[in-house]
């Protein structure tokens, strides 16, 4: 009896691991097809921060007597496909116009594929054009014009010399709440967001995935929403109990705070806007506005406005407070803060924000490439370009006032040092890094690999809010001071200094849950030199995570 080899199929690949999809060039795990873990179907690569994707599956393995006649048959296919190539030329010009290839996303008429973008007036009216000009620019794109279609809209189409492939890139911005009404309903192929994705809209786009998770979120730049009044008002700061009372109609006469007296004029963002949405949560605290305020669709029309009225107050994203004056805030404990590069990078300032792409989790190609651009060096430089706060963490140039209310030893760590223009954060209840924050571990670790960076020590110090015992916190905010050291020695990073100092230098109120966020944070120093002096954990002990 001949014995027969029986057919085995190769093992699967594990369901939660996929393989980079950057450029075999650019990324040595994508060169190799290296699997890597993935996060809730959509992870990064570890070592260049690509998407993920789960790989091919190998073909079975043929069976030994199909073998002997595999190349004799694949031969055989050749010569036919060689012969029907040449009769077919016979019958047809030599010179054929290539096919054009099947557009990647929405058509747009019959002339090119089109990406829609659609949601925030903050980011759609600047920095996502902007985004999206210097993307083309770097797909190969040299030829590209710029159409307003209509209030709020703007249509954007490129051609590509190198093969003629033409695009078009159709931008809807009438607030945050349309781009995942978009989404949802299958008009937009990204969102654009001013504060982030609520439960409902997680819920209404699930289809999508989970938009919240890392690979689908992107912060595409920061931003601070500023409170401005006309140039000539005397007043320099408010606390955000006082900016409360204005808004909700308790002080209506400027005189109430030291200001020459004059019916308080407000002025707002619309409803589906972003920036209302952050102002509502961070300012009001569920509170009515004011009956009379005049509502604007556009930051820059309601700056205008605000900046001819003596009597007026309005607030807008920081790019688009121009002519107007801007204020300093006050949160509770925190010093009052003017929104600046610092203040708003490391989100310190009482309404700073983050920017966002959304894309669904299984993006075309495009799509991803433009979310991943937008969050890289380059894409920060065009934020920065365009008024926005980019994420490239900075030494402090020697601004930053260190706080009053200090343990001695943190007053003697910082002494001479320079603090990163970055706080680290987690998600909720966890010592796991936030969106942001795991793109931030990677920017850092960049910096200290250039501009000489390198020689320098890193230091860790972490807070938390004052809700419950003081030594757990503590304890706490040591824990997640290590999270994110352990992180940074997966990139070769063994920071000198790492600390946790509980609820103390808290730079926000702790009676609101965005105070509270705020006040959960680690710092990011650099030293010259190790501290003299060896540092050791506070004697409170650690303490089991919670929602703290």
């Amino acid at each position: 009896m001949t014995s027969t080899t029986p057919l085995t199929t190769p093992p699967a690949t594990p369901p939660d691991r996929g393989v980079c999809t950057q450029l075999p060039e650019a990324c040595g795990l994508a060169a190799r097809r290296q699997l890597q873990p993935l996060t809730d179907g959509a992870g990064r690569c570890s070592e260049c921060g690509s998407a993920l994707m789960l790989p091919a599956a190998p073909a079975a393995a043929a069976p030994p007597g199909a073998r002997r006649w595999l190349l004799p048959v694949l031969a055989l296919l050749l010569v036919l496909a060689a012969l029907v190539g040449w009769l077919l030329q016979r019958g047809t010009s030599s010179r054929v116009a290539p096919a054009e290839p099947s557009p990647p996303l929405a058509a747009a008429g019959a002339s090119a594929p089109l990406l829609r973008l659609h949601g925030s007036n903050t980011v759609g009216a600047a920095l996502a054009p902007a985004l999206v000009k210097a993307f083309l620019a770097r797909e190969g794109y040299t030829e590209l014009s710029a159409t307003p279609t209509a209030p709020e809209e703007l249509r954007i189409e490129a051609r590509r010399p190198s093969d003629g492939a033409r695009l078009a890139v159709a931008l809807a911005s009438h607030g945050t709440s349309t781009a995942f009404a978009s989404l949802a309903a299958g008009q937009a192929e990204l969102g654009m967001a001013s504060r982030p994705i609520q439960a409902k809209e997680r819920e209404a786009t699930k289809a999508l995935g989970d938009l919240s998770a890392e690979g689908s979120e992107y912060i595409v730049a920061l931003d601070g929403v500023a409170v401005i009044v006309h140039p000539s008002n005397p007043l320099k700061q408010l606390t955000l109990a006082q900016l409360r009372d204005l808004f909700t109609g308790r002080t209506g006469d400027w005189s109430a705070l030291g200001a020459p007296a004059g019916a308080v004029r407000l002025h707002a963002r619309d409803e589906k806007s972003g920036t209302w949405d952050t102002f509502r949560a961070l300012v009001l605290d569920k509170q009515a506005l004011a009956a009379g305020t005049t509502r604007h669709e556009d930051s820059r029309a309601l700056a205008a406005a605000v900046a001819a009225d003596p009597m007026a107050i309005g607030f807008v994203g920081l790019p688009y407070a121009e002519a107007a004056k801007t204020l300093a805030l006050a949160d509770g404990q925190g010093a009052a803060l003017r929104p600046s590069r610092f203040t708003v990078a490391t989100e310190d300032y009482a309404l700073a924000r983050r920017l966002y792409f959304y894309v669904a989790r299984d993006a075309q190609p495009l799509v991803r490439r433009l979310a991943d651009f937008a969050v890289s060096d380059e894409g920060q430089k065009v934020a920065q370009t365009v008024g926005f706060i980019g994420q490239a963490p900075e030494a402090d140039p020697g601004t930053a006032a260190v706080p009053t209310d200090v343990p001695a030893e943190y007053r003697r760590l910082t002494t001479g040092a320079q603090r990163l223009a970055v706080n680290l954060r987690f998600r909720p209840g966890s010592d796991q890094l936030d969106n942001k924050a795991l793109r931030d571990v990677g920017r850092i670790t960049r910096l200290l690999e250039r501009d000489g960076a390198g020689s320098r020590q890193l230091m860790l110090l972490g807070f938390s809010d004052d809700r419950g015992d003081r030594c757990a916190n503590i304890g706490l905010s040591q824990q997640r001071a290590r999270a994110v050291a352990a992180d940074l020695s997966t990139y070769g990073v063994r920071p000198a200094v790492v600390q946790g100092y509980g609820p103390a230098a808290a730079v926000a109120s702790n009676d609101t849950e965005a105070g509270r966020e705020r006040n959960r944070r680690v710092e990011v120093w650099l030293l010259d030199k190790p501290p003299a002096t060896p540092v050791q954990p506070f004697a409170c002990g650690q303490a089991a995570l919670s929602t703290r």
